[in-house]
């Protein structure tokens, strides 16, 4: 029997990558915050009751969130979550950022490493994460994602958007990164879900490449025009990359940079 999969964000681009990376193998129910998706419900991130009231309706056995939001909001919704799963000791995938480590560019961060986190962004989600673990413990599953890219994700629309509009378009050639293809996300999901893994796993490239030059790929590799760069430059080459120390991952699910522009074609 498939295992029921509540899915908080449906229609987000990380969201729709779980749906096909799950694919027939769970009994997927998902959310979306302005229209009532098909077999799900609407759910705002303003209303944990009704998060609740859901939770005791459809019982999942795992919970996968990457609703966005208010930060506030955001808190007072994954508690009652986290609280309702607790006691009927089912599972959460939370999904998180590279952010967390955005206080220190000086190399890329693993698993093991405490989160450094400098924004708002980056410290709210350090704070969920916190809060969730203390909670749920072994209930709960991580996943921080670097840059997210996909054939028609936002950044690439952008790209074509100021190349089309023939914009200046800001770029950051001190930057070193990993990056992570959608359709990753869905794979690490499925296999972290099959063998009842828990904890953090970063998911994005084994390499790092250049923030500038990567944009450039991609431009080439989607046949896009160049945009008109304007380069922002930094006294010393900063790294802004998450790689992961996890030994459970098997080979095939290991990307590097080349593979993601393929995926990209």
């Amino acid at each position: 029997m498939r295992e029921k999969v509540l899915l908080i964000g449906g229609n987000s681009l990380v969201g729709k990558s779980i749906v096909s990376g799950l694919g027939d193998n769970y009994q997927i129910i998902p959310t979306a915050g302005h229209y009532v998706p098909k077999n799900g419900h609407q759910l705002m991130i303003e209303e944990p009751n009704k998060l609740v009231e859901i939770l005791a309706q459809e019982n999942p056995e795992i919970v996968i969130s990457s609703i966005r939001g208010n930060y506030q909001s955001q808190m007072s919704f994954h508690k009652a979550l986290a609280d309702w799963l607790a006691v009927k000791k089912k599972r959460l995938l939370y999904i998180s950022t590279a952010n967390v480590f955005d206080g220190n560019l000086s190399k890329p961060w693993t698993e093991h490493d405490l989160p450094i986190p400098e924004s708002d962004y980056g410290s709210f989600k350090r704070d969920c994460e916190t809060m969730l673990g203390k909670v749920l413990e072994n209930q709960l599953i991580i996943f921080r994602l670097a840059a997210v890219w996909s054939t028609d994700c936002p950044r690439v629309q952008q790209l074509k958007l100021y190349s089309r509009n023939k914009e200046p378009y800001r770029t950051y050639p001190n930057y070193r990164i990993n990056v992570t293809p959608a359709k990753q996300i869905g794979n690490y999901a499925k296999f972290v879900l099959d063998n009842n893994l828990h904890g953090i796993f970063h998911v994005g490239t084994i390499d790092t490449v250049n923030y500038f030059s990567f944009e450039k790929m991609v431009c080439e590799t989607l046949k896009i025009d160049m945009p008109q760069f304007v380069t922002e430059t930094e006294d010393k080459e900063v790294c802004f990359a998450i790689l992961s120390a996890r030994k459970e991952i098997p080979n095939n699910l290991q990307m590097t940079v080349t593979d993601v522009l393929s995926t990209l074609k």
